[in-house]
């Protein structure tokens, strides 16, 4: 089995921080794997690889100049065996902290559940408001319908046999049409 090292004792045999490590690690992704916590992991070819890169910038050239040798096909086949092993590890691990994450789960349905019933409830308020709202208007509506309707009457027979007599002595007196107008006015009123 091929022993795997952490960015940390990486960093320690290479004499870099363990952030360098992780820095040179991620600008060349295709070279580094990386375990099912996310966390780097080198085996002693990826070391050497480590030191390629060191050297190269201590000879002066940037990150993009270098140009690391494509692994050998025994650590590409590491690699590969790796990935499904990496896989099963995860599966393991979700049956082991099902429970826990059982539970979690199971309160968040709870606490969206609960979301979603509150957000029913507003809405529901709200509908019954402005159902209130709108029988108050329609009642409105009514009342004024109901107003017109009775300023449109005609008015009261004798409110007419006023207004026809006004009209009669205004045109008797001889008055301009405007001051008849404002003569026939003053018998409808009262």
């Amino acid at each position: 089995m091929m022993e795997l090292v952490k960015s940390k004792d990486a960093a320690e045999s290479l004499n870099v921080s363990q952030t360098t490590v992780k820095r040179w690690a991620s600008h060349f992704p295709h070279y580094f794997q990386k375990d099912r916590f996310g966390h780097y992991i080198f085996t002693q070819q990826d070391l050497a690889m480590l030191g390629i890169i060191k050297a190269a910038l201590e000879n002066g050239e940037t990150m993009d100049q270098i140009v690391l040798p494509e692994p050998e096909p025994e650590q590409a086949q590491a690699q590969a065996a790796q990935q499904p092993m990496n896989q099963a590890m995860l599966e393991v691990a979700a049956s082991v902290a099902a429970p826990e994450e059982t539970d979690l789960l199971a309160r968040i349905r709870s606490v969206e559940r609960k979301l979603e019933q509150k957000a029913d409830e507003v809405v529901a308020a709200q509908v019954l408001q402005h159902r209130e709202e709108l029988d108050e208007l329609r009642r409105m509506v009514e009342q004024l319908a109901a107003s017109l309707e009775t300023a449109r009457k005609p008015a009261s027979p004798m409110a007419e046999l006023s207004a026809s007599a006004a009209e009669t002595a205004a045109a008797s007196t001889g008055l301009p049409s405007r001051k008849r107008g404002l003569f026939r006015s003053l018998f409808v009123w009262f």
